[in-house]
């Protein structure tokens, strides 16, 4: 799965959903529910960090110290 060729997304436009007590989806609040397009990738708790995986780089895990880190990592600096 790839979502290579979407829109940047503004923190607004981020919707986060609990998969469970330590997993969340990321996804853009402005695609349909059904669209590949909608997920963006997703954060696990592992210890004390967040560990993220963006769907843009799947084989790229990065770990946030913050929970607020991990989500706001999905979105553009440069998405108005």
């Amino acid at each position: 799965m790839s979502n290579q060729g979407h829109e940047p997304c503004a923190m607004r436009d981020l919707e986060v959903r609990s998969l469970s007590d330590h997993e969340w989806r990321v996804g853009d609040r402005r695609c349909h529910e059904r669209s590949p397009e909608k997920v963006l990738g997703y954060i696990e708790k592992r210890g004390s960090a967040f560990e993220v995986m963006n769907i843009e780089a799947p084989r790229r895990h990065v770990m946030f110290a913050h929970f607020e880190s991990a989500v706001a990592s999905f979105a553009s600096a440069f998405a108005a």
